[in-house]
């Protein structure tokens, strides 16, 4: 029968530091999130930008028909502030502890026998993962995890392009209406008039 996993004592104890640690940390991400409201304009500013040049290399490269191409351009400027509602919000949820993160892992310096982990296992010998195959996985899972983002993202941006191309040609579709309606009435009000001027 196998034994369970052993974690050295120093892992699962939390020390003074440690605590004081994470205490500065949440502090730090207090600060950010702070940070990124007082500078809320020209962090949309920012993101008004990147979705302009994001939208304008997407169309270049995914679509490369002139007609399509430029109509897609069109319906992105439609599409714009709805982009930057959504992007805002993703942003308020989600950059502060990315930032705070990055930052703590800038200020996080570990030992290599710190974050090995021991695994006893009964007739085996000790097997000791290497920090080199800790920071492979961890940069293999931030690819997929940068992965998701980008499918996120486009999933989003071609949603917002099909609302928009749809509700651009209702709004066309309801503008004819309104306008053939227009010319009706105008059209009765002509004969009307007509017919009136000759019975007099």
């Amino acid at each position: 029968m196998s034994k369970p996993v052993k974690i050295s004592n120093h892992l699962t104890q939390q020390s003074p530091e440690k605590i004081k640690e994470e205490k500065l940390m949440g502090e730090v991400l207090l600060l950010v999130k702070t940070l990124i409201y007082e500078k809320e304009i020209t962090i949309k500013l920012i993101i008004d930008c990147l979705y302009d040049i994001g939208a304008t290399n997407f169309i270049n490269y995914k679509f490369q028909l002139g007609t399509l191409n430029k109509t897609l351009k069109v319906i992105t400027k439609i599409s714009k502030p709805a982009f930057k509602i959504l992007a805002w919000k993703w942003f308020k949820n989600n950059c502060p502890n990315l930032i705070a993160g990055w930052l703590q892992s800038k200020v996080t310096f570990t030992r290599a026998e710190e974050r090995n982990i021991e695994v006893v296992v009964e007739n085996e010998t000790t097997n000791i993962v290497s920090s080199s195959q800790v920071s492979d996985q961890n940069q293999i899972d931030e690819i997929k995890y940068l992965h998701f983002q980008v499918k996120l993202l486009i999933s989003i941006l071609v949603a917002l392009v099909t609302m928009f191309s749809g509700s651009f040609i209702w709004l066309n579709y309801s503008l004819q209406q309104s306008h053939l309606q227009r010319v009706e009435k105008l059209q009765k009000q002509v004969k009307t008039l007509e017919s009136s001027i000759n019975q007099r």
